[in-house]
């Protein structure tokens, strides 16, 4: 009884400032892979690989599919592997160094011919992000959830990932096609600007692992209560768990929306004809999203997550139309890269810290607590959503005409890539507005804890 009410005083605890920050670097180091492989990798692939649009599209398909099972494969290792260190943190250690290395060789174009070519860069893709990336990202996801249980810092934590989340694609967005031309502008000076990311990644991994505390998995020891998971039973609450359920379409959608973002290095370039513009609008809705951070880590307590996430995706859906009254208007770009920043600031603000809660209620709903799964909805609707949305940008340029390695397209292709830039994220975004009206588990979430308290003192 003592030790359990010990335990729950442990894992409600308040953060450091310290933690929040350690914890938040993380996402930094993830976004050295994750930002390059919406924005440049299908760029890289075309222009400086010479792979066609269409065959560049299946391959990210293909790979972001088997990158599905992955996330589950390690979602289930994680409620088996339990080392001194907790049950993410070592992930962190064990493959911060791969993270590195498999970076570097999927931005690594050898000259193997058409097909060896094809079969590298599925190879060097899948290593690095449906093994690598799934080993590290999935972990990290769930750590905010093993460090405490209290749904305030959760939320504390949720925006202290993404302002860093922010800030490494803005550094990526901005730093990656001046680096390139600063060592060259050839194969081998993608090479070196992602050995740079790789190192920067591999520093704030190990932050994360030595300023964080597993204390939620600490107390659960201390109390007795650590159970083992039945992989099986476990999925298959989660797939009973509708909270769950909205949230892994919301990250698949997201991550849609977000893999069209490759497309504005060739709206830059054959639109605008001005490749710094990829750079500029990464910085003026970064800027945007740090502003809008702050104001969501003051109202979170007051509104909830669920308003906050609404509100994110109509401010969102106003910033991508609004490009449509002057598609190729410096001004009219920016300002809508700046209202395109607060919107996705709010959802991205909250999301993670709304999967969070969705762990308590899978615990109050089925008596499984399975933090590892729970956040392979995040990694799941990233990866499936990421790859969809890759492989329309490439099946949409390739079905316009798109000439890989041209510095001209036909005006077939200038359709598609308008097409794709203007029109598509409008359509995502005003199902995501629909399916988060029904994400109630802000009003529910009190009284889930405190049945869950209750339980925990009578066993």
């Amino acid at each position: 009884m003592k030790g359990t009410e010990n335990a729950y005083e442990g894992e409600n605890r308040s953060l450091h400032m310290k933690e929040r920050i350690g914890y938040g670097v993380g996402d930094f180091a993830n976004n050295m892979m994750y930002t390059p492989v919406n924005s440049f990798f299908t760029y890289f692939l075309t222009n400086v690989a010479g792979l066609g649009a269409g065959v560049v599209g299946t391959i990210l398909l293909v790979s972001r599919l088997l990158d599905g099972v992955s996330d589950l494969i390690v979602g289930s290792l994680m409620e088996k592997i339990h080392s001194k260190h907790g049950k993410a943190r070592p992930w962190l250690l064990w493959w911060c160094i791969p993270f590195a290395v498999s970076l570097v060789l999927m931005f690594t174009a050898p000259d193997f011919g058409t097909t060896g070519k094809i079969i590298y860069a599925f190879l060097t893709y899948n290593l690095a992000v449906t093994v690598v990336y799934t080993a590290i990202n999935l972990p990290f996801g769930s750590l905010a959830a093993l460090m405490t249980k209290n749904q305030t810092e959760r939320g504390y934590l949720n925006i202290s990932k993404m302002v860093f989340a922010f800030g490494g694609g803005m550094v990526v967005n901005a730093a990656t096609l001046p680096l390139v031309k600063y060592f060259g502008n050839d194969s081998s000076a993608w090479q070196k600007t992602f050995l740079i990311y790789g190192v920067v990644a591999i520093i704030f991994f190990l932050i994360v692992f030595f300023t964080t505390k597993e204390a939620v998995t600490e107390e659960a020891k201390k109390a007795g209560s650590e159970e083992k998971v039945n992989i099986p039973q476990a999925l298959k609450s989660l797939i009973k768990n509708k909270y769950w359920m909205i949230l892994l379409a919301i990250f698949f959608l997201n991550s849609v929306v977000n893999a069209f973002i490759g497309v504005n290095v060739y709206y830059a370039q054959y639109i605008m004809n001005d490749d710094s513009l990829v750079g500029n609008l990464s910085i003026f809705q970064n800027i945007a999203s740090f502003a809008a951070f702050a104001i969501c880590t003051g109202i979170i307590r007051k509104i909830g997550k669920q308003k906050i996430a609404i509100s994110g995706v109509a401010i969102s859906f106003i910033g991508y139309a609004m490009v449509l009254l002057n598609p190729t208007s410096y001004a009219v770009l920016y300002i809508a890269a700046i209202i395109k920043g607060v919107g996705n600031a709010a959802l991205s603000g909250v999301m993670y810290g709304m999967l969070a809660d969705t762990v308590e209620y899978n615990d109050w709903k089925s008596g499984i607590r399975a933090e590892g799964l729970v956040f392979s909805a995040n990694s799941i609707g990233q990866k499936i959503g990421s790859g969809i949305g890759s492989a329309v940008l490439g099946w949409v340029l390739a079905a316009f005409g798109f000439v890989s390695s041209s510095a001209a397209q036909p005006a077939s292709a200038i359709s598609g890539i308008r097409v794709i830039f203007l029109y598509v994220p409008l359509v995502v975004f005003a199902i995501m507005f629909i399916i988060l009206l029904f994400y109630k588990l802000d009003k529910e979430y009190g009284h889930i804890v405190e049945d869950l308290e209750k339980r925990a003192k009578r066993a």
